[in-house]
């Protein structure tokens, strides 16, 4: 078995529409680690000098999460590297970032760079495919893509893409025929399995309106499904729970708790309202599901843009603790299944 399988980074996490930090946001988060480091001492001992940037490292280092990095504010863009190939999976706007950095990583290896990859969309939804167009490396033909996803997801791409398509610039100026990179599209339906290199792949119909696919990869003895987009209208949701059925790690979505989703309380304070049918799931329908699956570890994204960093640490706590309580109620070991609310940019090696 290898040591590291696959090798799975979050390029975006946020659900339904991109969430940047705004001015103020960040001006507040800068005032309250400087408070908090100030009433823990951190600064008492910082003085000017060669050492000056190490202790101001260290000091911050000592903030919690939210307050020193963030959850970041990209839609839906997962790297997965297998043995011997890179599956990506949907073009939210942090595929945009992707792209930058495969450009940069291809480069620094010249020629013995690998320039291909197979880019699998989840569904047509815009938050999961509106990078596509500046995805940068689509335009070097050195490169090689394959496109995956359903009929719907390939008909939508064409539709503003396709310079024969009546849409065509009217969304996007660039059209298919300057991305020399795309070598090929590939049709998925559900219940299909299919190889990329060595990676086996199965794919599974999900509940969001319009459709949605879910994916599992194995491979060398390590297994990781990708979930986005569900709504799980019975729990534990048993056909999901079979799918992923002893994963390593299970990523789903839980756009909100379940006072939101039932609409016994507002997001965020907004006036609250039942979200029932709008294909995303409660966070405690996630766990119990997670639980019943006998998954290894959670992710649980596509987090309401509405939430900020503070929000989402206390959530991200809610969470754990909710899935403590699961495993107990499960009688599970405590620990056997990690959860917890991915932020942009984590890294993680199965």
């Amino acid at each position: 078995m290898s040591e590291s399988a696959l090798t799975i980074t979050y390029w975006g996490v946020t659900g339904t529409l991109t969430a940047p930090l705004r001015g103020e946001e960040v001006t507040d988060k800068v005032e309250k680690a400087i408070l908090q480091l100030a009433q823990t001492g951190q600064l008492s001992g910082l003085k000017p000098g060669p050492d000056l940037a190490e202790a101001v490292r260290r000091a911050v280092a000592t903030l919690p999460f939210h307050l020193r990095s963030g959850y970041g504010g990209n839609t839906t863009c997962v790297e997965v590297n297998t043995p011997d190939g890179l599956i990506i999976f949907d073009c939210g706007s942090g595929y945009r970032e992707l792209g930058v950095a495969l450009e940069r990583r291809w480069r620094a290896a010249g020629p013995a760079a690998v320039r291909k990859a197979d880019v699998i969309v989840t569904h047509a939804h815009m938050d999961h495919t509106f990078a596509t167009p500046y995805f940068v490396p689509y335009y070097n033909p050195a490169n090689s893509f394959n496109i995956w996803g359903s009929q719907v997801v390939i008909d939508s791409l064409a539709a503003v893409l396709n310079p024969m398509s009546s849409l065509s610039q009217i969304y996007f100026p660039p059209t298919y025929d300057q991305m020399k990179a795309i070598k090929e599209f590939r049709t998925l339906v559900p219940g299909q399995e299919f190889k990329i290199g060595s990676t086996r792949i199965r794919t599974y119909a999900l509940d969001h309106p319009g459709g949605c696919l879910a994916f599992r990869l194995d491979t060398a003895g390590r297994s990781y499904v990708f979930a986005t987009d569900h709504e799980q209208k019975q729990v534990p949701d048993t056909g999901l729970a079979e799918f992923a059925r002893g994963a390593d790690l299970l990523y789903t979505e839980g756009q909100y708790t379940k006072e939101e989703y039932d609409g016994r309380v507002g997001l965020c304070g907004d006036p609250p309202f039942a979200r029932h049918g709008w294909g995303h799931s409660p966070i405690e329908s996630c766990i119990i599901t997670a639980v019943a699956a006998g998954v290894k570890s959670l992710h649980i994204g596509h987090r309401d843009p509405r939430r900020g960093d503070a929000d989402l640490a206390e959530l991200d706590s809610f969470v754990r603790r909710l899935m403590e309580e699961e495993l107990k109620r499960a009688g599970r070991p405590p620990g056997s299944c990690q959860a917890l609310i991915p932020p942009e940019g984590l890294t993680v090696r199965l």
